[in-house]
């Protein structure tokens, strides 16, 4: 409870007076009801009991299959009433909830964490599912589901996306996004008491204007603060602050340079609780290119329709500014980055001036690397050596491996192939594979695919290969992998279905 009372005490990072609770929840046709995800987030707002008492009305109820339903409640608790939710579910694992008395959470499978402060940024995920997380952040104290038995919602993956979609028209949360927080608890204490404002406080670009507005209540009894501020290009810290705060309403903070990425911090001291935080680039100027007269525009007929092209003048350089040093800096840093995904196989281009070999060894490495759940391979023109060459080589006994061709074959073909594979020698230990050819041929990408694990939440990954195995790492191609590689799994999925009839090959029988 120490955690609690710090951070819901009046004036310490701000003034409460109410609750306002949000439920989801799984409903069974037993009448059996479970959380999928509760968030409490404390107000100023005051409430009355005739307001909030006994309020069991049903916000919505989203069908997810026959045999569940999600319910979506709402409603007020004054503290003294969210405090006994608290510790009812902290000491019994037991939530009292408004719209139905009292249910039992699965016994002691909730693990509560730490109270944690969550910034305002957008690369934040829990800013999806915390409520109006716009100012300067809030702390939460979370309550974890540490087994999450979600499988029939999460595992088809369009349909938790449709249905999360559906939630998002009735309250702005994405649950999509934030599976891993399915079945948790969540008390969110916005920070209310500040706002702060930044901004560059000379042209020398080495010091920080701060501007604060302060909640009324305690106005008059401002928190001793210190202001740090450490200034980052390409990982190294160019300038740094670490100042008292003046407890007026504007402060000037020396850093030494502001020209890059800064981070902002204004901890209160006593007790020792972030107040704000912030991590941003300040625009340090802006160019216009202005295009005069019709000798900047190209014009030319295209299917009928007459295209008009605004052009920039090659003479536009000489009115910019000289380069500055930290753009030198910046500029580069995609050098590293390019040897990094490189290394990575995230991205990387073949020749053919490359060594033949080294493309189907990147292959076996993701294989070996990735493979513990499985690995699909996807390629029109697949064949017997080309399986035996890839997936052949991932090292996790039992695990599924798919391998999905689509040109069309001869039935003297068929039979080739299934004769190499049952010639092969090799005694099959732990495998679990199969070879279809797709029933459309519609679909000419290449892919290796790996699926994740939808129980444990592990998201699945997808490379581009570019161009045929056959040829793989000898031609000029780029290996690539997908940033959204669940569209990719979830169309080989479908397609694989429907090739069920197609079968070339399958071990075991």
């Amino acid at each position: 409870m120490d955690d609690y009372n710090l951070l819901v005490k009046k004036g310490n990072i701000g003034i409460y007076n109410s609750c306002e609770i949000t439920e989801l929840v799984i409903m069974e046709p037993t009448n059996k009801i479970y959380n999928l995800y509760t968030i409490c987030v404390f107000q100023e707002k005051n409430i009355t009991p005739s307001k909030h008492k006994n309020n069991k009305g049903l916000c919505n109820k989203i069908k997810i299959d026959e045999k569940h339903v999600i319910g979506i409640f709402q409603y007020e608790l004054n503290l003294i009433e969210i405090k006994e939710n608290f510790e009812k579910l902290i000491n019994e694992y037991i939530w009292i909830s408004n719209r139905e008395s009292e249910y039992s959470i699965k016994d002691n499978d909730l693990k509560k964490l730490n109270k944690q402060f969550i910034p305002n940024i957008k690369e934040n995920r829990l800013n999806y599912i915390l409520k109006n997380n716009f100012y300067s952040g809030s702390y939460i104290l979370e309550f974890f589901d540490e087994k999450k038995n979600f499988e029939f919602l999460t595992e088809d993956e369009e349909n938790f996306e449709e249905v999360s979609k559906k939630i998002n028209k009735h309250i702005p949360i994405n649950l999509f996004k934030m599976r891993d927080r399915l079945g948790n608890f969540i008390f969110q204490f916005p920070i209310n008491i500040l706002n702060v404002e930044t901004n560059v406080a000379s042209n020398s670009w080495d010091a920080l204007n701060f501007y604060f507005y302060w909640h009324q209540l305690i106005n008059h009894n401002l928190p001793d603060c210190i202001l740090e501020v450490d200034s980052i290009l390409d990982n190294n810290h160019i300038g740094t602050a670490f100042e008292e705060y003046n407890k007026n309403n504007s402060q000037v903070v020396l850093v030494g340079n502001v020209d890059s990425l800064v981070n902002i911090k204004i901890w209160r001291k006593n007790p020792k609780l972030l107040l704000y935080s912030d991590l941003s680039h300040y625009t340090k100027s802006i160019r216009f290119d202005m295009l005069i007269g019709n000798q900047n525009i190209r014009y030319f007929m295209n299917s009928g329709e007459k295209e008009f092209i605004n052009l920039s003048s090659k003479d536009f350089e000489s009115s910019v500014e000289n380069q500055k040093y930290y753009q030198f800096i910046e500029n580069s840093i995609g050098i590293k980055e390019k040897i990094e995904l490189e290394e990575t196989l995230s991205f990387k281009q073949y020749t053919p001036y490359k060594d033949k070999f080294e493309g189907i060894a990147d292959l076996r490495k993701l294989i070996k690397e990735n493979g513990k759940n499985g690995a699909y391979l996807w390629d029109p023109f697949l064949s017997f050596e080309d399986i035996i060459n890839t997936l052949f080589y991932c090292p996790f006994e039992g695990v599924i491996l798919k391998a999905l061709g689509s040109k069309k074959i001869s039935q003297n073909e068929l039979n080739q192939q299934r004769t190499l594979f049952s010639n092969l020698n090799s005694n099959f230990k732990g495998l679990n594979l199969e070879f279809r050819i797709q029933k459309s041929n519609k679909a000419h990408d290449r892919f290796l695919i790996f699926p994740g694990n939808s129980k444990r939440y592990e998201q699945p990954k997808v490379y581009s290969l570019g161009t045929s195995i056959n040829s793989f790492g000898r031609n000029y191609h780029i290996l690539q992998e997908v940033l959204h590689p669940q569209a990719v799994v979830r169309v080989f999925d479908k397609i694989w279905k429907e090739s069920k009839e197609n079968r070339i090959w399958k071990y075991p029988e």
